[in-house]
């Protein structure tokens, strides 16, 4: 028979364990503070002009302006996406959506909205779970505006 004592340092020594590979969560004000640090890390990253987090409808989003060359537009776009799923997973609460707005350097051009559900961007973007046809065709919504 196991004495209380012995309970005690066992359950104590399994929350250290578990504790010890758990991974670090971030508020969304930290998540937002790092979008631009990973970007900075790519000289052909696009510009950010916004970066936010709110709430919609009970639905936690992510929020990003940048500015995108019509020669990049299509890389630019993924990387702006791929660089929210890297980020983003870490959050204390995950995200819903993440809406990027895709503000065009050319007055011809114009500004495009792009809405992606967060945890297929993330299986695409980080875990390779989802195949390329299925994300772009179930997983993003893209809009002029």
């Amino acid at each position: 028979m196991i004495s209380i004592s012995n309970f005690i340092k066992l359950m104590l020594f399994f929350l250290l364990a578990t504790s010890a590979y758990a991974k670090t969560k971030f508020t969304d004000r930290q998540v937002a503070t790092m979008i631009p640090k990973y970007f900075s890390r790519d000289h052909n990253a696009p510009k950010i002009t916004r970066t936010r987090v709110y709430g919609e409808n009970g639905k936690k989003i992510l929020h990003l302006n940048i500015e995108v060359n019509r020669n990049r537009y299509e890389n630019q776009m993924e990387y702006a996406l791929s660089a929210m799923a890297s980020v983003s997973q870490h959050a204390a609460r995950p995200f819903d959506s993440f809406v990027l707005i895709m503000e065009q350097s050319s007055r011809q051009l114009v500004n495009e909205r792009v809405e992606a559900k967060a945890k297929c961007t993330i299986d695409y973007f980080v875990f390779k779970r989802v195949k390329n046809d299925r994300w772009v065709n179930k997983c993003i919504k893209i809009d002029e505006i």
